[in-house]
């Protein structure tokens, strides 16, 4: 009859020493696998993975910066146009109006609005270099998409050249993002 594991007095087995292969095989197969720790991944390869996802990343926001800076600016211009129409020059308001960043109807809507629009700026001025930034990004939208290009500024001449030149028009706006004229 064969006797058991448990019968057997483990004195009596041979003590491998510290060094024996046997007491460290499983880690020996280990550091021989190809992921082991012993076989570090190259950090080149690491460092132009980031730098790829950094430029794609970087790609992917100037092609879609427009929608977000329009929503952003619509909203500004709203302010601008209540408070250069009833408080300041009226000019300017039209200048406003004409890029196309508000709409007739929006802009009807705004004139039949009452309150306190000195409040939206400290100053005439203020309210007048908002609009003149506006009309700055909105002339710039044109330009880039119809000339003339030389005008465009650096990040214009960028952009024309990433997608405009290929055919890839950015998008303008997302009516999703922009804020809403209401009647009161």
């Amino acid at each position: 009859m064969a006797s058991s594991i448990f019968d057997k007095d483990p004195s009596k087995q041979p003590v491998p020493s510290a060094y024996a292969r046997e007491r460290i095989e499983k880690e020996i197969a280990h550091l021989q696998k190809a992921r082991s720790t012993r076989h570090r991944t190259d950090e080149r390869h690491t460092l132009g993975f980031i730098v790829v996802c950094v430029i794609l990343l970087a790609i992917a926001g100037l092609y879609f910066m427009d929608p977000i800076i329009y929503s952003w600016d619509k909203g500004d211009a709203m302010q601008a146009y209540l408070y250069l129409h009833n408080c300041g020059s009226d000019q300017k308001a039209r200048a406003l109006v004409a890029t196309g960043i508000l709409t007739q109807a929006e802009v009807e809507i705004l004139n039949r609005r009452h309150g306190s629009f000195q409040d939206y700026y400290a100053s005439p001025q203020a309210a007048q270099k908002t609009a003149d930034s506006i009309i700055n990004f909105m002339n710039g939208l044109s330009t880039q998409r119809d000339g003339p290009y030389d005008s465009l500024d650096i990040l214009g001449k960028i952009r024309f050249n990433l997608f405009c030149r290929w055919g890839l028009i950015p998008p303008t706006e997302w009516p999703s993002l922009n804020p809403v004229v209401k009647e009161e």
